[in-house]
């Protein structure tokens, strides 16, 4: 297994062990923090792709890129965007 590949578990595993943990103690803050979450990445995502459409920029819409985006903020914003360049470019 690449390293790379050893992080990106890790951090995902300490990722899910916090929405878990956030879960069982607080179920509907949980639920309502995911779907904040979740709208947030929508609109971050959308508002990108709008704006970027007119200088050729698109990033896809999909589970990953909402996910990172809201749970993130404008730093996982940033960094799908830097991906996206990086393996597109």
């Amino acid at each position: 297994m690449h390293i790379s590949s050893v992080w990106l578990w890790c951090g995902a595993v300490v990722l899910g062990a916090l929405v878990i943990s956030q879960f069982f103690q607080q179920p509907g803050r949980a639920l309502l923090w995911m779907l904040r979450g979740l709208l947030l990445g929508c609109v971050l995502i959308g508002a990108v792709d709008a704006i970027g459409s007119h200088f050729g920029f698109h990033l896809p819409i999909n589970p990953v890129t909402v996910l990172a985006a809201g749970f993130l903020g404008l730093p996982g914003l940033a960094a799908i965007a830097v991906l996206h360049l990086w393996v597109l470019a």
